[in-house]
Protein backbone atom coordinates (compact mmCIF):
# COMPACT_ATOMS: atom_id res chain seq x y z
CA UNK A 1 0.00 0.00 0.00
CA UNK A 2 0.83 3.32 -0.86
CA UNK A 3 1.85 6.15 1.83
CA UNK A 4 -0.63 8.58 2.86
CA UNK A 5 0.20 9.90 5.95
CA UNK A 6 3.84 10.18 7.59
CA UNK A 7 3.90 10.77 11.59
CA UNK A 8 6.49 12.25 12.84
CA UNK A 9 7.90 12.32 16.59
CA UNK A 10 9.06 15.77 17.70
CA UNK A 11 11.63 16.12 20.46
CA UNK A 12 14.93 14.86 18.39
CA UNK A 13 13.03 14.23 15.74
CA UNK A 14 11.83 17.48 14.47
CA UNK A 15 13.53 19.51 16.61
CA UNK A 16 16.84 19.84 18.99
CA UNK A 17 15.42 20.36 22.28
CA UNK A 18 17.55 18.72 25.04
CA UNK A 19 19.23 21.31 26.12
CA UNK A 20 16.00 24.09 26.21
CA UNK A 21 15.10 21.13 28.66
CA UNK A 22 18.47 21.00 30.78
CA UNK A 23 18.44 24.80 31.13
CA UNK A 24 14.84 25.46 31.89
CA UNK A 25 15.36 22.49 34.92
CA UNK A 26 18.29 24.55 36.20
CA UNK A 27 16.62 28.03 36.02
CA UNK A 28 13.66 26.06 37.52
CA UNK A 29 15.37 24.07 40.14
CA UNK A 30 18.23 26.96 41.23
CA UNK A 31 14.95 28.98 42.90
CA UNK A 32 15.11 26.20 45.25
CA UNK A 33 18.65 26.42 45.64
CA UNK A 34 19.57 23.58 44.21
CA UNK A 35 22.58 23.46 41.78
CA UNK A 36 21.30 20.73 39.11
CA UNK A 37 24.79 19.71 37.13
CA UNK A 38 24.04 18.79 33.23
CA UNK A 39 24.10 15.22 33.28
CA UNK A 40 21.19 15.26 36.27
CA UNK A 41 19.06 17.68 34.11
CA UNK A 42 19.62 15.77 30.69
CA UNK A 43 17.84 12.74 32.23
CA UNK A 44 14.23 15.53 32.44
CA UNK A 45 14.81 14.93 27.99
CA UNK A 46 13.97 11.19 28.62
CA UNK A 47 11.54 10.84 31.58
CA UNK A 48 8.15 12.78 31.95
CA UNK A 49 8.46 15.84 33.79
CA UNK A 50 6.56 14.63 36.75
CA UNK A 51 8.13 11.74 37.20
CA UNK A 52 11.32 13.27 36.49
CA UNK A 53 10.91 15.70 39.43
CA UNK A 54 9.07 12.80 41.51
CA UNK A 55 12.44 11.24 41.81
CA UNK A 56 14.83 14.30 42.38
CA UNK A 57 12.24 15.03 45.64
CA UNK A 58 12.29 11.58 47.01
CA UNK A 59 16.19 11.52 46.54
CA UNK A 60 16.28 14.58 48.90
CA UNK A 61 13.45 13.56 51.32
CA UNK A 62 10.83 16.24 50.21
CA UNK A 63 6.99 15.64 49.75
CA UNK A 64 5.68 15.71 46.32
CA UNK A 65 2.76 18.08 46.63
CA UNK A 66 4.41 20.66 45.05
CA UNK A 67 4.90 18.89 42.11
CA UNK A 68 2.72 20.07 39.35
CA UNK A 69 3.43 23.82 40.66
CA UNK A 70 7.40 23.33 39.99
CA UNK A 71 6.64 21.65 36.53
CA UNK A 72 4.25 24.60 35.10
CA UNK A 73 7.12 27.07 35.99
CA UNK A 74 9.29 25.09 34.60
CA UNK A 75 7.19 24.69 31.17
CA UNK A 76 6.29 28.04 31.20
CA UNK A 77 10.59 28.26 30.65
CA UNK A 78 10.65 25.58 28.33
CA UNK A 79 8.16 27.45 25.92
CA UNK A 80 10.17 30.96 26.44
CA UNK A 81 13.62 29.22 25.78
CA UNK A 82 11.99 27.13 22.71
CA UNK A 83 10.53 30.94 20.89
CA UNK A 84 13.37 32.49 21.42
CA UNK A 85 15.88 29.92 20.10
CA UNK A 86 13.97 26.98 18.24
CA UNK A 87 16.51 24.23 16.77
CA UNK A 88 15.16 22.33 13.76
CA UNK A 89 17.33 19.71 12.50
CA UNK A 90 18.94 19.85 8.83
CA UNK A 91 16.66 18.97 6.41
CA UNK A 92 13.25 19.13 8.61
CA UNK A 93 11.95 21.81 6.36
CA UNK A 94 12.97 20.89 3.44
CA UNK A 95 11.51 17.59 4.27
CA UNK A 96 8.17 18.86 5.46
CA UNK A 97 7.69 21.28 2.70
CA UNK A 98 8.08 18.31 0.18
CA UNK A 99 5.39 16.24 1.87
CA UNK A 100 2.77 18.74 2.42
CA UNK A 101 0.17 18.58 -0.40
CA UNK A 102 1.80 14.68 -1.40
CA UNK A 103 0.34 13.24 2.00
CA UNK A 104 -0.78 13.78 5.21
CA UNK A 105 1.27 15.07 8.17
CA UNK A 106 1.10 14.77 11.93
CA UNK A 107 3.05 14.87 15.03
CA UNK A 108 2.95 12.49 17.61
CA UNK A 109 4.52 13.16 20.45
CA UNK A 110 4.43 13.10 24.39
CA UNK A 111 5.76 16.71 24.84
CA UNK A 112 3.49 19.48 25.06
CA UNK A 113 0.91 21.29 22.71
CA UNK A 114 2.44 24.43 23.39
CA UNK A 115 6.11 23.06 23.11
CA UNK A 116 5.26 21.95 19.87
CA UNK A 117 3.70 25.00 18.35
CA UNK A 118 6.42 27.46 19.61
CA UNK A 119 9.24 25.62 17.03
CA UNK A 120 6.58 25.12 14.21
CA UNK A 121 5.92 29.02 13.77
CA UNK A 122 9.03 29.79 14.19
CA UNK A 123 10.13 27.67 11.37
CA UNK A 124 7.45 28.45 9.61
CA UNK A 125 5.77 24.51 9.40
CA UNK A 126 2.57 25.44 11.60
CA UNK A 127 -0.18 24.84 8.45
CA UNK A 128 2.00 21.61 7.42
CA UNK A 129 0.34 19.58 9.55
CA UNK A 130 -2.93 18.68 9.76
CA UNK A 131 -2.92 16.51 13.10
CA UNK A 132 -1.03 17.20 16.54
CA UNK A 133 -1.25 14.36 19.02
CA UNK A 134 0.51 15.86 22.21
CA UNK A 135 1.11 15.28 25.92
CA UNK A 136 -2.24 17.15 26.38
CA UNK A 137 -4.47 14.89 24.02
CA UNK A 138 -3.54 11.37 26.10
CA UNK A 139 -3.19 9.91 29.43
CA UNK A 140 -0.07 7.46 29.15
CA UNK A 141 2.94 8.01 27.70
CA UNK A 142 4.76 6.20 24.77
CA UNK A 143 5.70 3.21 24.44
CA UNK A 144 2.20 2.69 25.02
CA UNK A 145 0.33 3.41 21.85
CA UNK A 146 -2.34 5.36 22.75
CA UNK A 147 -0.80 8.73 21.00
CA UNK A 148 -0.60 6.80 17.83
CA UNK A 149 -4.16 5.05 17.76
CA UNK A 150 -5.48 8.37 18.64
CA UNK A 151 -3.47 9.79 15.44
CA UNK A 152 -4.91 6.98 13.32
CA UNK A 153 -8.25 7.79 14.41
CA UNK A 154 -8.02 11.39 13.65
CA UNK A 155 -6.28 10.92 10.31
CA UNK A 156 -9.18 7.78 8.94
CA UNK A 157 -6.06 6.21 8.13
CA UNK A 158 -5.30 2.64 9.04
CA UNK A 159 -1.73 1.31 10.41
CA UNK A 160 -0.63 -0.35 7.17
CA UNK A 161 -0.90 3.11 4.93
CA UNK A 162 1.47 5.50 7.42
CA UNK A 163 5.01 5.73 8.10
CA UNK A 164 6.18 6.65 11.82
CA UNK A 165 9.31 8.68 12.49
CA UNK A 166 11.04 8.15 15.57
CA UNK A 167 13.97 8.32 17.61
CA UNK A 168 13.76 6.42 20.53
CA UNK A 169 13.00 2.97 21.98
CA UNK A 170 9.88 3.59 23.74
CA UNK A 171 8.74 5.70 20.65
CA UNK A 172 9.58 2.46 18.49
CA UNK A 173 7.64 0.13 20.19
CA UNK A 174 4.45 2.87 20.55
CA UNK A 175 4.32 2.76 16.81
CA UNK A 176 4.59 -0.82 16.36
CA UNK A 177 2.26 -1.84 19.05
CA UNK A 178 -0.37 0.62 17.20
CA UNK A 179 0.26 -1.89 14.51
CA UNK A 180 2.22 0.81 11.72
CA UNK A 181 4.85 -1.56 10.55
CA UNK A 182 6.93 0.93 8.36
CA UNK A 183 8.94 2.97 10.77
CA UNK A 184 11.83 5.14 10.67
CA UNK A 185 14.59 5.54 13.29
CA UNK A 186 16.19 9.30 12.84
CA UNK A 187 19.35 9.11 14.36
CA UNK A 188 20.79 12.60 13.75
CA UNK A 189 23.20 12.31 16.59
CA UNK A 190 22.51 8.73 17.77
CA UNK A 191 24.39 6.18 15.64
CA UNK A 192 22.78 3.04 14.92
CA UNK A 193 22.27 0.13 17.30
CA UNK A 194 20.45 -1.97 19.30
CA UNK A 195 17.57 0.85 20.10
CA UNK A 196 16.96 0.97 16.05
CA UNK A 197 15.97 -2.87 15.65
CA UNK A 198 13.52 -3.42 13.41
CA UNK A 199 13.24 -0.02 12.02
CA UNK A 200 14.76 1.47 8.93
CA UNK A 201 17.41 3.61 10.40
CA UNK A 202 19.09 6.85 8.97
CA UNK A 203 21.28 9.11 10.18
CA UNK A 204 19.52 12.36 9.44
CA UNK A 205 17.44 13.90 7.00
CA UNK A 206 19.61 14.90 4.37
CA UNK A 207 19.66 14.59 1.72
CA UNK A 208 15.83 14.49 1.70
CA UNK A 209 15.88 13.58 -2.00
CA UNK A 210 17.15 10.01 -0.69
CA UNK A 211 14.40 9.75 2.33
CA UNK A 212 11.66 10.77 0.12
CA UNK A 213 12.72 8.26 -2.64
CA UNK A 214 12.67 5.87 0.02
CA UNK A 215 8.79 6.58 1.01
CA UNK A 216 7.91 6.31 -2.87
CA UNK A 217 7.24 10.16 -2.93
Amino acid sequence: MSVKAVLFDFDGVIAETENHHVAAWQRTLSVMGWQVPDEIAARAAEVEDREFLRGLFADRGIPTDKVEEWVRRKQALTVQLLRDSPRVYPGVVELVRNLAGKVRLAIVSDTWRENIQAVLESAGLTAAFETIIAKDDVTLAKSDPQSYVLALKRLRRSARSVVAIEDSPSGLAAARAAGISRIIAVGHRRPFGDWAYGATYISGFEPVEGLLKHLGL
